[in-house]
């Protein structure tokens, strides 16, 4: 690949100089071209005026190393692919997730993020099938219990059984493994306890307990089930861009037979958490009688605005026209006025299938 230079006048005023050492990787894309050798460039979340190669193309990404950073400019010299820098066998679009998400770049961690986000809930039930045999019968009993159906999530407290079977998931385990080491005894021995109820702690356990099973072999149905739920935990972290993200691949039980369910939400920070007032969320559902719909919602303050997608258009219009008023009594108890509600064909909108597989939209308004 073709190696040059990047020179962002006055750029250097923006980006903070005492941070960027020469010789840093920075991950840089192309957002607007306005002549044969100028444009805007976005930097570590900001966007300045460079000098381009004439090569440079629209919305291309590429690496960037820091060569100088003096007299206010910043010189960038690009690089060739990082996958061929240090064998790393992701494509640019999965070494650009691990660096939205602030992972470390190896191919551990793009072969969790991509295989999660390729695949679906109804792997969930596959890997159900596969583990008998291999987990106690009470195992699985309890695992089929943690998983709530649609109708427990219509509920009140709809909400929290969500976080309760995420929870007994073990998605959060490594987090409270590290509390439980602060903490004195007797509470450290009864947090122990309450960890081995999770069916994170129960599939390693399991695993170590098998003869000949490598705890990082691939290829067991116990080690794609842990794969599975460590990919989820990698795609709740909110990340190191502006706005959080997180996708959720969720088992659902819809009349007894287990439903895949996605969902990915992007949202303005609010401290810690995600701001559920100005927010993204788009959802994918299988149902038995319309296939898959899909649910693109923006949430705006008190506003809500949102397309519903499926592929049997023609009978849409009027299954909204029926449940809309139910539809808007439902989101004012929670305090949004549900503004405009648009349809759309499923197939035809690759920007949110892109979402939920974890690929955003540059320069996105969550607050649209």
């Amino acid at each position: 690949m073709e190696v040059g230079g990047i020179l962002t006048p006055g750029g250097i005023n923006r980006i903070d100089h005492n941070q960027l050492r020469v010789g840093e990787r920075l991950l840089v894309e192309v957002i607007q071209k306005t002549g044969e050798s100028e444009g805007t460039i976005r930097v570590k979340g900001q966007d300045l005026f460079a000098l381009l190669e004439t090569s440079t193309k629209l919305g291309e990404q590429f690496w960037v190393k820091v060569g100088d950073t003096k007299e206010g400019s910043l010189l960038l010299i690009r690089e060739p692919l990082l996958d061929k820098q240090e064998d790393i066998q992701g494509i640019p679009q999965q070494v650009q997730q691990l660096t939205e998400r602030g992972l470390p770049i190896n191919q551990d961690m793009i072969t969790l993020l991509t295989t999660f986000s390729a695949a679906n809930s109804d792997s969930f039930g596959t890997l159900l099938e596969n583990i008998q045999g291999t987990m106690t019968d009470e195992f699985l009993v309890n695992l089929r219990k943690a998983i709530p159906s649609l109708d427990e999530l219509s509920e009140g407290n709809g909400a929290e059984k969500l976080v309760e079977c995420l929870k007994k998931l073990g998605l959060n385990y490594e987090q409270r493994l590290q509390q439980m080491l602060k903490l004195g005894s007797p509470a450290k021995e009864v947090e122990k306890n309450n960890l081995r109820e999770t069916f994170k702690f129960k599939l390693l356990e399991g695993i170590q307990n098998q003869e000949g099973q490598d705890l990082h072999d691939p290829d067991g149905p116990l080690a794609h089930l842990l794969q599975k739920i460590t990919g989820q935990q990698l795609w709740f972290k909110t990340g190191a861009l502006d706005n959080a993200f997180m996708l959720l691949h969720l088992p659902l039980f819809n009349q007894g037979q287990l439903v895949p369910v996605q969902i990915a939400i992007e949202s303005a920070r609010k401290g810690s958490k995600m701001d559920e007032q100005h927010c993204r969320v788009a959802i994918q559902i299988e149902t038995q009688q319309l296939g898959d719909i899909g649910i693109d919602a923006y949430f705006n303050q008190d506003l809500l605005t949102f397309r519903v997608l499926t592929r049997n258009l023609p009978f849409l219009p009027q299954l909204l026209e029926a449940v809309m008023p139910e539809t808007k009594e439902g989101f004012a108890k929670l305090g949004f006025n549900l503004a405009k509600v648009e349809t759309g064909d499923l197939d035809q909108s690759l920007e949110f299938q892109n979402f939920l597989r974890g690929i955003r939209r540059s320069g996105v308004d969550v607050q649209r």
